[in-house]
């Protein structure tokens, strides 16, 4: 799944494929996008896609199944990364260092800075 991003720079695409023709629909959002597919099924299309502007699919009918489902499943992880408050950006550049899983040097860094200011 993709960052679920409120509004995508340069918005979305929506296809619907069919047998024997394509068809594509810009829309400013993914939720935009989920509710254009919502209310065109049933439809006869093979497939319908969401495709963001760098050409990343985040959807895709025929793997992700009903576009109810995915969109509760997008809107929880929306909501989740909404909440997280504690947002950490490695001094180091540790691209698997997290707030949640620090890396050895922002570990150590921590303790560092603990130490310091519990003696004062």
């Amino acid at each position: 799944m993709s960052d679920p991003a409120l509004r995508e720079e340069g918005g979305v695409t929506v296809l619907a494929l069919y047998e024997t023709r394509r068809e594509r629909e810009r829309v400013a959002s993914i939720e935009d996008a989920v509710e254009l597919i919502a209310d065109s099924e049933p439809s006869d299309a093979v497939c319908r896609k969401i495709v963001t502007r760098d050409d990343t699919v985040v959807y895709d009918s025929t793997r992700n199944g009903s576009i109810e489902n995915w969109a509760a499943e997008w809107r929880l992880e929306r909501e989740r990364l909404s909440v997280s408050e504690d947002v950490h950006a490695c001094p180091h550049e540790s691209p698997g260092c997290t707030a949640e899983d620090l890396c050895l040097q922002c570990a150590m860094d921590r303790q560092i800075e603990r130490h310091s200011t519990s003696g004062r």
